[in-house]
């Protein structure tokens, strides 16, 4: 058993003074305790001048994309979009390795344990060689990335993307063929060799233009029968509803239904331009939306509908996505941010009409991303994995912080630099 004392704990019940965190061998929290004499705790760390906050959870994550930051702003076209910039992310994976690939995993991850992320969903679908023959373990780069994550000292959900095309019924171009699994068979029977071994994952179609409906229809079965979290982008872009609404006559969340997709277990990544009817099916199956607005920022995507998920009572999470920047506090800052800009007020995403944003940004931060993943953490309560950062309550970033607006001075007047420890079960991995 170990016991940690910060200054302050944010627990379910808010900011708490001089309490005790008792962590268990196994590396779960046992108790939040008020701390009185210190020499009734063996082993007792003291964190002066700090506050205690669950891990942050990062949803969603391409790893690789990390190796692309700033370098994709020279002009590819006239009018960059989204799918200019994805021409330069192609010839990116198709440098990859195992090798090559577990070292810039590792330089990510550990900058995301820097910026408090101690969960990282990866959104991962670089599979095979790169004219698409398996290696001869067939995993070899699911493998690479669990290897970075455990290095690392991260907890890494591995989200197995499946890919199947380029687009509504057209073959893989030969920049995705080492995306693509020859059937969604060799697709899920991968991913049940890892499943097997306990590895920590979920099923990702990848869209509903890269996967056509018996794969979902498969996958999403997959998924309720070993109840494991589903992620699937959709609506990220105009261009992907115009095709799918010319191919099925309906919008990509509607034909996501059509293919038993929706559930409880799954989380949408974007939504960024869902109408009002895809919101109620998102509202009706109890789904989860996943934002990325430091990358949605980046590629040009839009801003999504922030208010009417927030009045329909979906869980909103965040991811890192490209990996452009790695701080959750500014993806969630700009979450905040770019809906007062889309809506012309502030104090969007708040709990209450009379709230402040930063509990409800915190929830997100952490709570709603380890639901998402399906990872028993994101608060600090007993029977919780303990994940944890500690922020320090004296940097200048902090200025002026009280009990009362320490949440939204973190998230509006600071950045990760904050942060001065990470722990992933326990153990202090930054």
């Amino acid at each position: 058993m170990q016991y940690l004392a910060p200054d302050y704990v944010y627990t379910e019940n808010g900011l708490q003074a001089d309490m005790v965190v008792a962590i268990s061998d196994e590396g779960h929290i046992v108790d939040v305790v008020p701390r009185g004499e210190d020499l009734a705790y063996p082993d007792l760390v003291l964190l002066p001048g700090t506050a205690l906050l669950p891990g942050f959870v990062n949803v969603h994550s391409h790893v690789f994309q990390r190796a692309l930051r700033g370098h994709t702003h020279r002009p590819l076209e006239k009018k960059d979009t989204f799918w200019t910039w994805r021409r330069a992310m192609y010839a990116e994976a198709g440098r990859l390795d195992p090798d090559s690939l577990y070292e810039i995993a590792m330089k990510t991850y550990r900058e995301m344990l820097v910026a408090g992320y101690t969960t990282v969903g990866e959104f991962h679908y670089v599979h095979h060689q790169p004219d698409g023959t398996p290696y001869d373990n067939p995993n070899a780069m699911s493998e690479a990335i669990l290897q970075a994550g455990e290095d690392a000292g991260i907890r890494v959900v591995l989200l197995m993307t499946a890919y199947a095309q380029s687009g509504f019924d057209r073959l893989p171009e030969p920049e995705q063929r080492r995306f693509c699994d020859a059937s969604v068979e060799a697709y899920l029977e991968r991913g049940e060799a890892l499943r097997s071994l306990g590895v920590p994952m979920g099923v990702a179609p990848h869209s509903v233009r890269a996967v056509p409906p018996d794969w979902l229809r498969a996958i999403a079965e997959y998924s309720a029968q070993h109840q494991l979290p589903l992620h699937i982008h959709a609506d990220e872009q105009m261009g992907e509803i115009e095709q799918c609404q010319a191919a099925f006559g309906c919008t990509p969340i509607e034909l996501l239904e059509r293919c038993g997709v929706l559930s409880e277990r799954t989380t949408i990544v974007h939504a960024t331009h869902a109408n009002a009817q895809e919101i109620a099916l998102l509202e009706r199956y109890e789904c989860t939306v996943c934002v990325c607005p430091t990358t949605e920022g980046d590629l040009g995507d839009g801003i999504a509908p922030y208010a009417e998920l927030l009045a329909a009572h979906i869980p909103l999470t965040i991811g890192s996505d490209s990996n452009t920047r790695l701080d959750p506090i500014e993806e969630l800052r700009w979450a905040e941010y770019s809906a007062r800009m889309r809506y012309q007020r502030r104090r969007v995403l708040v709990a209450g009409e009379m709230e402040s944003p930063g509990p409800l940004l915190l929830n997100y931060g952490t709570r709603n991303g380890a639901a998402a993943l399906g990872i028993e953490a994101g608060s600090i309560a007993p029977g919780k994995l303990a994940d944890f950062v500690a922020i320090d309550l004296k940097h200048p970033m902090l200025d002026g912080w009280s009990e009362q607006d320490v949440l939204d001075v973190l998230f509006f007047g600071a950045s990760a630099g904050v942060i001065v420890g990470t722990w992933v079960e326990g153990e202090r991995v930054f």
